[in-house]
Parts: C-alpha cells; sequence; structure tokens
C-alpha cells in the first residue's frame, strides 16, 4: 500500500512537469514498470526533489496508518485486560495483608494494612472493610496467622451477620476460601473473636476477593 501510494505520486509529479514540454535532464532516472498485459515499460521520473516527495508521502502514509491502527490497538488491549481500574468492563478485586503483628481486642476488625491491589477502590485500608460496588458472585478469601503459643480466632462477615471461621494456634494459620452473593454495597470483613489475641503480621495474614460474575 505505502509503496502503491509512493509510486503514484511520482507517476503525477512526472506528468506534471513532462506534460509542458519540459525535457528529461541528468536528474531523470529510469524505472522498468510492468503493465497489465505483461509488457515491459519504461517510467521517468524527475528525482530533483525525488527525496523530499518520498519523506512528505512517507510521512503522510505513516501518520494515517497510525490514525487507523491507534483505536485498534487500543481496543485490543481494553479488551484483553478489560478490568483496569476505569475501564467500563472493570472487575473489581483487591489484595491486601497485615504488615505488623498486633494484639486484637473482642470483636476488634482485622485491618490489613498494606494494599497490593485494589480496583474500583472496592476495598479500605483505613477501616479493613471490603464494600461490593455492585451485585453479583465473589470469591472472598483470608489467612490469618497466630502469634507464638497462641490461639487466634477470627470469623469472616457480612454485614451484620457472622460467617465461617479461620483458626490458628502457634504460628499456624488458618485460612478460608468462599464464593458470596454479594448485593451492591454489601460489606465484608474480617473480625477478630474471643478475648485478647495476637496477629501476626510480616504479610503473612492476608485478606482477598475479586468479582466472579454479575
Amino acid at each position: 500500500m505505502v509503496l502503491r501510494r509512493i509510486l503514484f505520486l511520482l507517476s503525477v509529479i512526472t506528468i506534471m512537469k513532462y506534460g509542458k514540454g519540459q525535457k528529461s535532464d541528468n536528474s531523470s532516472t529510469e524505472i522498468p514498470l510492468l503493465d497489465n498485459l505483461n509488457m515491459p515499460l519504461v517510467a521517468l521520473f524527475d528525482t530533483t526533489k525525488l527525496n523530499e516527495v518520498l519523506k512528505i508521502a512517507i510521512q503522510k502514509t505513516v501518520e494515517d496508518t497510525m490514525n487507523e491502527m491507534v483505536p485498534q490497538i487500543k481496543q485490543a488491549v481494553i479488551k484483553d485486560i478489560g478490568n483496569e481500574p476505569g475501564r467500563k468492563r472493570e472487575r473489581p478485586a483487591f489484595t491486601a495483608s497485615l504488615t505488623s503483628s498486633k494484639s486484637l481486642a473482642s470483636n476488634e476488625v482485622v485491618v490489613f494494612d498494606k494494599v497490593w491491589l485494589n480496583i474500583g477502590g472496592v476495598y479500605s485500608q483505613d477501616t479493613g472493610v471490603f464494600t461490593a460496588p455492585k451485585t453479583g458472585l465473589y470469591s472472598i478469601s483470608t489467612t490469618v496467622m497466630s502469634y507464638y503459643a497462641k490461639y487466634l480466632h477470627c470469623f469472616l462477615w457480612k454485614n451484620n451477620e457472622r460467617m465461617v471461621q479461620a483458626f490458628g494456634n502457634n504460628l499456624s494459620t488458618g485460612t478460608l476460601n468462599v464464593v458470596m452473593a454479594l448485593k451492591m454495597n454489601d460489606k465484608v470483613f474480617v473480625k477478630h473473636a474471643g478475648g485478647t489475641e495476637i496477629i501476626v503480621g510480616e504479610h503473612r495474614s492476608t485478606f482477598s476477593g475479586y468479582l466472579i460474575s454479575k
């Protein structure tokens, strides 16, 4: 396509020059062509300003091609990634972990303060609460690690409903993975149960979730 456009431009230049009765000089060159009948042809092209013409033609062709391709590339990337923040097809997801070990009071919500992923801003590192931005099925998981020679009792909560438990003892971890049907603005969080206990940080305790389907 690029070569065809360049040859066309050169043909126009040649016709315009020699159509006025100008003769070829030493700046002309012969380029063999082939017509539709497979007969050899010879065209004379004035090469005096050939570089300038080629530069303009190539630049214009590249610009036109990029203008056509960029929207297509953009759409392909959006389709593949599709779930970046701000995208129409955004898929809410988050992952957070606990930086430092801490003592938990009775019924204290565990605030996983290190946010690794928070697509859609669905998790609050200030409150430890995940808020469903849309109705659908969600995969929720958490891992809590107990302190040395200590117990740790935590539950997953949905709004005001206490659900499944994660339990650890003596540096062991309690892990749970559930699929939850959530409505828009439902809140999910991990809450400690029982007396004062210690949860291990150092990113050994985590909280994650993402939308599976609407």
